[in-house]
């Protein structure tokens, strides 16, 4: 008789150890939940929220054109003659947005960090090989040049997969303090975009947020990553 007791004496705390752990995980969760919630709890000046709020908007936009240029359409490029390839290995881009190589250069200085900003100049996809090049002709003309190893069997540009597009996308700013802000984005799938619901976005589910950073450098901001 002692003994079933005793079992049921070690049952009990073993179900009441389970209940406090269970206790004790479910306000951990809280907690975190609750600290996740707090983190932008700073609360900028009205000079300062406008002064970041335009910029977003600037950074955020450039942001997805480098992306585009870079990674998911690249710029329209001269094939060679017969389909050769450039001996010279860089086909001639030919774009109206940009002449030279240092239009480009404008773009993605003045949308990412200095080191942010050289990578994606000279090893976005992290094979040592710059996308784009300045590239001289017969008269001395400067313009683009597209790397061969770029452009597929095909004559197209190599794009990575992508599902989500840009368009129509909304974006929310979490001031962190007078010189940083993150930016919530949030795309919608690219199948989606001619739907008339689309403007709904997370109604579907399948909306994509990423997560930008915005620092105030040298006066300038700037985003630390490129975000896709």
């Amino acid at each position: 008789m002692s003994k079933k007791n005793t079992a049921a004496t070690i049952a009990t705390i073993i179900v009441a150890v389970l209940a406090i752990a269970t206790t004790l995980f479910l306000l951990y969760q809280t907690s975190q939940q609750q600290i996740q919630e707090n983190q932008y709890n700073y609360v900028p000046s009205d000079e300062v929220n406008e002064e970041m709020n335009m910029n977003a908007v600037t950074l955020i936009k450039n942001n997805c054109e480098v992306f585009r240029i870079y990674l998911q359409y690249g710029l329209p490029h001269q094939a060679e003659p017969y389909n050769n390839v450039p001996e010279d290995g860089y086909y001639t881009v030919k774009s109206e947005n940009y002449k030279t190589f240092s239009d480009i250069e404008t773009l993605v200085n003045s949308t990412f960090v200095e080191k942010e900003a050289k990578r994606i100049l000279t090893n976005i996809n992290g094979d040592d090989v710059a996308v784009y090049a300045e590239e001289t002709d017969d008269d001395g003309n400067k313009g683009i040049g597209l790397d061969i190893k770029m452009v597929d069997e095909n004559g197209r540009f190599k794009a990575i997969a992508y599902d989500y597009t840009w368009s129509n996308a909304k974006f929310t700013l979490h001031p962190k303090s007078n010189t940083e802000c993150d930016i919530t984005v949030e795309l919608n799938p690219a199948e989606e975009t001619s739907s008339a619901d689309t403007s709904s976005g997370s109604e579907s589910g399948n909306t994509k947020k990423i997560t930008a950073n915005m620092l105030k450098v040298n006066g300038q901001w700037r985003l630390q990553k490129l975000v896709y």
